[in-house]
């Protein structure tokens, strides 16, 4: 029996008759057969490949066969424009077989969300933050909810590694709790490396089998131009690009999108050109979605950041450009995914790295694309945060909890499956101690700092986990122009330096900025051009985290190994000098340099390494690293030898794990650490910045002590 024979006769005659359909995609013929098995799924298939349908269609078939009252299919979208984006689809769908669909979020108004409490569509579309709300403003989730029977997340991979998705798997745990169903869990992506225990982490309590549905046919056709930095002709050949149709303009920052904008309407003749980024409004993001997916503007250009990643659907698309280097291989895969929707189209995109060494890191990317390689995801085990956040949504929602009852309510999370009892019980301890949650008749509920931090007035600090904006924005002090963004876990080496009364120097857009303050409660960065000729902090541009592989690729390409496709004149030379310059590597998997009082280790090992492998060195002097290089400056002529008395020696014995990570300087990365224990708080901090068995294998690669030396 084909996959389309195991749909009711109802749903083939709509797909035929309704919508025209001449048949299915190879994804929903894989993903029916699963679906329908009752297995949890987690469905890989390109952009615009047909994942929607391919979990929706069994979805609805199996609601068709079992009717019951409520909601009973939950779809999950990590934003509100993708969920306005799939509700007419999704609703279309769902009226094959005489069903419903409502979306729930903040924009919805009060008269619409009356009407799907009085009679509940069967499919319910949302956000984590919205169905958090559900549960803290009292909404009848038991009731709602008493038979949910599937639910599907989209762009899963956004979710499994951060907090939005550790609040996530503890909401479906919830209504694990609430549904009289094992609740099926199906998992929709495009571009991830590890799906399998993204299926893991998506089970939860589930005690449905599991299974990774890939589509058929191989990976799409891909065609990249890499066009060399430097050039006086960059702007003219990106501009040259706009006029062939649409286009998206990806940027690493706002700053960057609207500059791009602002060339295009000054030089450019085209019919359409709008930005796309978390700073323009609500109308301003629809009217740009509109005029890429209409006809009307053929000659279309959107400049954009990563706000338009996900598969916000606009269509077809002629090239897909990027200014400056994307923050990972997963984010360019998912970019250059935009295009070729068209039947025999590869997917296109164009890059335009703004510095040698943005030229590297595209050029590592790409070739690592071309390998088949992109980042894994490491789905939050341990999260303590997330599990305060979760206690006091569950008090306030479900009156009546005692501790006892409270860590049954939570414990199912996935999020939470690496945090023993005990923790848990000091967890709750403190805060009680602290005024949080306060205990009467052995229940528990919000005590009166919990109720001034959290309660009434300030429940959005608790229904949406990620602070906003999750990073610091660069901002000139004169003209309060944005100069572009620093990740969180950065700001933290700035302010010590600023502490210590210095003024560090960041590289950015080819212009050097000299910091001046750190504004925390609007997470601004105050900056002006600098003039004190000092290098910079970061020239290379401001960090990023970076995965190993992708830091190593780096060296690969210094040393040789082939240049990806896609690589102009331009580029193919200026990258062919840089491997002139950097012959030295090859004398070492992990080349030590030794001038004057600094000693420097080029690991290319990423990011969480090398951040840790710094803590190590800290006793020894001022420490710096990024991706590629560990800098040491000793504190005294003897400093440097006591560094690498350390790296050479017997690490299990020189010092305990814990006694160097106390080193790193942490940096919050969430509003709830404030609020654990001091060492809980640390820890959630290391889980996403620290690497200690990583840092050890790169420390066994060292060349032989004996020919480090001082250079003259």
């Amino acid at each position: 029996m084909t996959a389309l024979e195991q749909l009711s006769p109802r749903l083939r005659g709509g797909l035929v008759d309704t919508l025209r359909w001449q048949g299915l995609r190879p994804v929903q013929q894989a993903s029916i057969p699963v679906v329908l098995a009752g297995t949890n799924a987690v469905i890989l298939a390109p952009t615009a490949g047909g994942k929607t349908e391919a979990a929706f269609l069994p979805a609805l078939e199996l609601l068709h066969r079992e009717r019951k009252p409520g909601v009973r299919l939950l779809y999950v979208s990590p934003l509100i424009a993708l969920l306005n984006n799939q509700e007419a689809r999704v609703e279309r769908l769902a009226g094959l077989l005489g069903m419903h669909a409502f979306k729930w979020h903040g924009g919805v108004n009060a008269s619409a969300r009356q009407a799907f409490r009085d009679e509940p569509a069967e499919v319910l579309l949302t956000t984590p933050e919205s169905l958090e709300a559900m549960f803290i403003h009292g909404q009848p989730v038991r009731t709602l909810f008493a038979h949910l029977r599937l639910t599907i997340i989209d762009e899963v991979h956004s979710f499994s590694d951060n907090d939005r998705g550790a609040q996530l798997i503890s909401l479906i745990e919830r209504l694990a709790q609430v549904s009289s169903e094992d609740i099926q869990r199906i998992g929709l992506s495009a571009t991830v490396a590890n799906p399998a225990e993204i299926g893991r982490w998506m089970r939860g309590s589930s005690r449905r089998p599991g299974q990774v549905v890939r589509a058929g046919g191989g990976a799409p056709k891909r065609q990249a131009v890499v066009i060399g930095p430097g050039q006086p002709e960059v702007m003219t050949d990106l501009r040259r690009r706009t006029q062939a149709g649409k286009t998206l303009a990806f940027t690493e920052s706002r700053a960057d999108a609207e500059m791009l904008a602002d060339q295009l309407h000054r030089t450019a003749k085209l019919d359409f050109i709008g930005t796309y980024h978390s700073a323009i409004s609500r109308d301003a993001r629809q009217h740009a979605e509109d005029a890429m997916s209409g006809n009307s503007y053929p000659r279309a250009c959107l400049t954009c950041t990563s706000a338009m990643e996900l598969g916000v659907d606009i269509g077809d698309l002629d090239d897909v450009l990027q200014w400056g280097a994307p923050g990972s291989v997963s984010s360019l895969l998912q970019r250059w995914g935009r295009s070729g929707r068209r039947a025999g189209w590869p997917q296109h995109t164009t890059l335009y790295p703004q510095s040698d060494r943005e030229l590297l890191t595209v050029a590592a990317q790409l070739s690592l694309a071309q390998d088949g390689w992109v980042e894994s995801v490491r789905p939050r085990r341990r999260a303590y945060h997330i599990l305060l956040q979760q206690m006091l949504s569950e008090v306030l929602s479900a009156r009546g909890h005692t501790p006892v009852t409270l860590w049954k309510a939570l414990s199912p999370s996935p999020a939470f499956s690496q945090i023993p009892e005990a923790e848990y019980r000091r967890l709750l301890a403190h805060l009680l101690t602290n005024d949080i949650l306060a205990q009467a008749g052995g229940q528990l509920a919000l005590g009166d700092r919990g109720e001034a931090v959290f309660g009434r007035r300030h429940l959005s600090d608790l229904i949406a986990t990620f602070e906003s904006p999750s990073s610091y924005t660069l901002v000139n002090r004169a003209d309060r122009f944005e100069v572009g963004q620093i990740e969180l876990n950065f700001v933290e080496e700035l302010r010590t330096e600023l502490e210590a009364g210095q003024r560090p120097v960041l590289l950015l857009g080819a212009r050097a900025w000299q910091v001046q303050a750190l504004q925390d409660r609007s997470a601004v960065v105050l900056v002006q051009p600098d003039t004190s000729g000092r290098p910079p902090k970061w020239a290379g541009g401001l960090p990023r985290q970076m995965e190993r592989a992708l830091a190593w690729r780096h060296r690969e390409l210094l040393l040789g190994h082939p240049h990806p496709d896609g690589l102009d004149a331009a580029a193919r030379q200026l990258l062919e000098e840089m491997q002139s310059q950097h012959t030295w590597l090859a004398g070492s998997l992990l080349p030590v340099q030794w001038r004057g009082n600094t000693l420097t280790l080029h690991t290319y090992a990423g990011t969480r390494i090398n951040t840790t492998l710094q803590a190590a060195l800290k006793p020894f002097g001022a420490v710096q690293s990024d991706a590629y290089v560990v800098t040491l400056r000793g504190n005294e002529p003897t400093s440097l030898m006591g560094a690498l008395d350390l790296l050479y020696g017997n690490w299990s014995a020189s010092e305990d794990q814990q006694a160097i990570l106390q080193r790193l300087r942490v940096p919050r990365l969430s509003k709830y650490q404030a609020h654990l224990p001091a060492d809980l708080a640390r820890q959630v901090t290391l889980d996403a910045l620290a690497d200690w068995s990583g840092m050890l294998e790169v420390v066994k690669t060292l060349p032989p002590r004996s020919t480090v030396l001082p250079l003259q």
